[in-house]
């Protein structure tokens, strides 16, 4: 248990020093998925949703595409695709809780 409680509280840390080095996780979300949003849409000509939950999926994806092709073990790689699993979760579950309003 105790050694949950340490892994949680590192991730908060990381989560915390990510935020303040690169943004708001929510905020760049909701721009990266506009952006592709509008991007799809002027190249198929039709309006194409993308949801707001792809800008974490696809940054984990690239993560580990970095950790598959490196041939050295890269603690930050790792660090990285744990703290975007942590924020894809929690942006999933506010997303749930404005659903069920």
């Amino acid at each position: 248990m105790e050694d949950n409680v340490r892994f949680l509280n590192q991730i908060d840390k990381m989560l915390k020093q990510k935020q303040n080095d690169y943004g708001n996780f929510d905020t760049t979300s909701w721009l990266m998925t506009g952006i592709l949003e509008r991007i799809l849409s002027a190249h198929n000509g039709v309006t194409i949703k993308v949801p707001n939950r792809i800008f974490g999926i696809f940054m984990i994806i690239l993560k580990l595409w970095r950790v598959l092709n490196n041939k050295k073990y890269k603690k930050d790689s790792s660090d990285d695709v744990q703290c975007y699993n942590e924020l894809l979760r929690k942006l999933v579950q506010n997303e749930d809780k404005a659903n069920e309003k």
